[in-house]
Order: structure tokens, then sequence, then C-alpha cells
């Protein structure tokens, strides 16, 4: 199908967010699925591209992604009015939690976007948020002022330039050292972020849910291009189509 860009801006050095209208079946998005781009016309660079659903409301869905070679060069560059050609929305999201359940959301770095609309769900569901987001610096920080209207939010950064030095397993720990528990966990980061929090609360008793990030080629499980191990390494997951949220206990982490 294919869709407008609506708007386009530059959040932090080499990440933009882009906004898109047309023909889309914005009521089935679930947070943590994705969309998949074609680039140009498709024969300079034959595999679209694979870039998670930020935002979405009644018209319109919102994606950011960062600037990491010729394909995404080329999505910064477009401009409002010109037309895209998305498959989607693909893969299996978030599920949603008990109402009222304690709910922690981890993000890291460019794993913070597909996470909005899951806290935009929350918000209306429970009042026990805690949200962590970890960048390298303050130059690097995005979507700090939207996520603080969804819920208890603390900021990390490596270097310390903005908010809490350290990173979010740091942070994680403090609130719940401060009497915070939590039932469900949600995350969308780098692997080794997902891996130590996965192991930080291996010993207590919550849900966890991981978004994964892979290169895809068909975005529709064809291929078994994008698979990860079980965790008990009997059975290959495909993250286009088994994921690319899984609970955390199910993938290898």
């Amino acid at each position: 199908m294919l869709l407008t860009v609506k708007d386009i801006g530059n959040l932090a050095p080499d990440i933009w967010q882009i906004t898109l209208s047309g023909d889309f079946p914005y009521e089935t998005v679930r947070p943590g699925q994705f969309i998949m781009i074609r680039i140009g016309s498709g024969k300079e660079h034959i595999l679209r591209r694979p870039i998670s659903i930020a935002a979405v409301t009644e018209e319109s869905l919102t994606i950011v992604l960062r600037v990491v070679g010729k394909g995404t060069k080329w999505l910064s560059e477009r401009r409002i009015g010109e037309w895209l050609d998305v498959l989607g929305p693909l893969g299996r999201g978030f599920p949603n939690p008990p109402r009222d359940a304690k709910v922690l959301i981890v993000g890291g770095g460019l794993g913070v976007p597909p996470l909005y609309l899951l806290g935009e769900i929350l918000k209306t569901e429970t009042d026990k948020v805690d949200i962590v987001l970890g960048f390298r610096s303050q130059r690097d920080c995005i979507l700090t002022d939207d996520f603080s209207r969804l819920g208890r939010l603390v900021v990390t950064t490596d270097d310390g330039s903005f908010g809490m030095k350290g990173n979010v397993i740091d942070a994680v720990d403090s609130l719940r050292s401060s009497g915070c528990r939590w039932e469900y966990v949600y995350a969308c980061g780098p692997l080794p972020m997902l891996r130590h929090l996965k192991g930080y609360f291996s010993d207590q008793n919550v849900n966890g849910y991981v978004s994964l990030e892979e290169r895809m080629a068909c975005g529709v499980g064809a291929c078994h291009g994008c698979v990860c191990p079980s965790e008990d390494r009997s059975l290959a997951r495909r993250i286009c189509v088994n994921g690319p949220v899984f609970p955390w206990n199910e993938v290898s982490l």
C-alpha cells in the first residue's frame, strides 16, 4: 500500500521521525509491530527495510529510524507529500497486562520508540507504570518529554550528561531498592541490555517480554533469514512472524 509522508523531522544526530498517512488498517496495529518499506523503486535496493511503529492514530502512523546505510539515508531524505510503499502491520506485538498491573517499561537507544505506543495504551489501563530509558549521552536522548507523560520516568546516560549516570540496570536496581515491585516487564533495546535485564529478574516472579531486532528479508516468515534460538534450543524462532516480541523465557538472549 502507498502512504504519504505527512511530517518528517530530525530528533537527534542521524535519528529521524516520519509520520505517514493514507489507506492503512491503523485500528489493527499492536504496540511492537512493524512495517516493511520499499526503498526507491525497489530495483537498487531489493530488500525492504523493517521499521517499528512508534505511534498510531486513526489516520496516521509514526516511525523512528536511525541512518545506518543507503536505505535509511534515502528514507531520511523524503519530503512531505511524497509516497512510500509499505507492507504491514507485521509481526507479533506486546500483550496487554491485566488491568492495574504493576508494569515496568525499559528501553535503550533506538529501542525506545517501539515502546511508546505500548506506554500510551497502558496509561489508560493502569497508573502503576515505571519507565526507564537509557542513552549514551544527552545528544542521543529522544522522546523523553513524550514518555514523561505516560508514567514515572527515569532517564539514564552513560556519561551522566542527562538524567542519572549509568545504565538501565542501575536505574531499575535503584527503583527496586526504593520499594518498587513489578508484575510485568516490557523491554526493547540492544541485545546485551535485554540479556542483563532478563538475568536481573531471573529470581523474581515477573512476566517479561522483549522485542528483538534482526535483519529481515521478507518480513513474513518465508525466507527464515531472521531466526533466533529458543530457550531450550529445540526450535528456531522467526523474529518477523513469531516475534518481534517474545516472552523472554521463550528465547535465548
